[in-house]
């Protein structure tokens, strides 16, 4: 189990370094919404439960 937690992290953190293969969206992507910024589209319309 402590090989393969070490080769994952290292892994993760190779992908992360590399310009456009970050393992998350920008702030602002989220803000709009993935769908939006992955798709081009807006997968539910509406506000949302609150």
């Amino acid at each position: 189990i402590g090989y393969s937690f070490i080769v994952t992290f290292v892994i993760l953190k190779i992908l992360d370094v590399i310009p456009g293969l970050g393992l998350r969206a920008e702030d602002v992507e989220e803000d709009g919404g993935l769908d939006i910024a992955l798709h081009g589209e807006r997968a539910y319309v509406g506000d949302g439960a609150d």
